[in-house]
């Protein structure tokens, strides 16, 4: 399911971090890949609408 939203962005990232020692071949590690997938493509489709993650100096 595509992310469609920061705020989806924001729970697909955390649900990521929280599968981050799930083997790969898991039912966990295979929703890990899933997701990585998914938040590269809203990366790659919103990369001038995002915000900065840190302020620049």
């Amino acid at each position: 399911m595509p992310i469609g939203s920061d705020q989806e962005l924001e729970r697909a990232v955390q649900e990521f971090q929280s599968l981050r020692h799930a083997p790969d071949d898991s039912g966990e590690g295979r929703r890990r890949q899933e997701l990585d997938a998914e938040i590269k493509a809203y990366y790659q489709t919103h990369a001038e609408d995002l915000r900065p993650a840190k302020p620049q100096r």
